[in-house]
């Protein structure tokens, strides 16, 4: 049986830029004088250094009911992943659209019915008769979660390409009535952007392999990390004990996983971890007793553009190729966390694109 191989990630970031100084300065204006000056001290503990939206932040900061936020998210969401889809197809034609069966759209921060593939199938030249597969509650998991899933896909005799498609508008949830210090950390961390990835049943050598797929749900957790929807909007729940549950739990679930395929987290060489937050990395970090090395992608994927959900795997993958390609057939680990508290891996073997090919 072919081995499912990642053939194409292609990234897009909204054309809003926007600088911590920039942050800081906007949000001011909104906030009594003692919540402007903690919003300051968070975003220098952040690390990073500017953020992306899809709209003026003038014109978010104007949004407040759940209509007004959505009513704007829907048409960004359209044309910045029509872009980046268009990009992993090709314009060269080596991804067809007709090779196309499958694609997996994510998105936890807005809602569209239909979803947002189905605005796509058209402009994207997919088949009316594209299996289409949207994801909305898996939060920042999602993107390693729907490349899992297009690998379990594609784990059937014809050969066939699974789309998997991640558009995330964060700054559409800025909350700026009455604040907790949970609402700064959203506002603060999140950024937009969108991103998509072609998965092939064929083997061909393009890009890094899934070599296996787990998912975990880790018991009475559900507290710990999700989204309360308000009359205002969404509201990030985050709970102070998630880093420890993190640092405590997830040694156990990567070896267990990787031991199935009977490798060891020595055996790893490179590293893609989705970065919830500072506090997360350095959980992650201190877990699984890895090197600022080893998080040097992640690290520096944050700070260029802050949390982007479910999208932010694939920024570091495109990252890693850039800076530090692994070797053609190193392993690598993929991992993400959700709402849940969830967690998704992929176990990858390097080769194609990602080794420079």
């Amino acid at each position: 049986m072919a081995v499912p191989e990642i053939v194409r990630v292609e990234t897009a970031l909204p054309p809003h830029r926007l600088t911590a100084a920039e942050t800081t300065q906007h949000l001011a204006g909104y906030l009594p004088p003692s919540a402007a000056e903690r919003y300051a001290r968070i975003v220098a503990a952040t690390r990073i250094r500017e953020r992306f939206t899809a709209m003026p932040v003038s014109d978010l900061l104007r949004l407040r009911t759940i209509q007004e936020r959505n009513d704007a998210y829907v048409p960004c969401a359209r044309e910045l992943g029509a872009q980046v889809a268009e990009r992993a197809l090709g314009a060269d034609g080596d991804e067809p659209p007709e090779a196309v069966t499958t694609i997996v759209s994510v998105s936890c921060t807005g809602y569209m019915l239909p979803s947002l593939d189905a605005h796509l199938l058209g402009r994207l030249g997919l088949s009316p008769a594209t299996r289409r597969v949207p994801i909305t509650e898996l939060g920042c998991s999602a993107g390693v979660g729907a490349m899992g899933l297009a690998a379990e896909l594609l784990a059937r005799p014809a050969p066939s390409r699974v789309l998997v498609l991640s558009v995330e508008l964060s700054s559409f949830g800025v909350q700026l009535a009455e604040p907790s210090t949970t609402d700064m950390f959203a506002n603060l961390l999140f950024s937009d952007g969108a991103a998509a990835a072609v998965v092939s049943g064929t083997v061909r050598g393009r890009g890094p392999e899934i070599v296996a797929t787990h998912t975990a749900l880790w018991p009475d957790s559900t507290d710990q990390l999700g989204m309360r929807l308000t009359d205002g909007g969404f509201r990030l729940v985050l709970s102070p004990h998630l880093p420890r549950l993190i640092e405590t739990r997830l040694r156990v679930l990567v070896e267990e996983f990787l031991g199935r395929n009977s490798v060891t987290p020595d055996d790893i060489a490179f590293w893609v971890v989705h970065p919830g937050g500072p506090k997360i990395l350095d959980a992650v970090a201190a877990g699984l007793h890895l090197s600022g090395r080893d998080l040097a992608a992640t690290w520096e994927t944050w700070e260029a553009a802050g949390n982007l959900s479910s999208a932010t795997v694939f920024f570091i993958l495109r990252h890693l190729a850039r800076t530090t390609p692994p070797r053609p057939g190193a392993l690598g680990l993929m991992l993400a966390f959700g709402p849940g508290v969830s967690c998704e891996m992929l176990l990858l073997r390097a080769g194609g694109w990602l080794s420079g090919a």
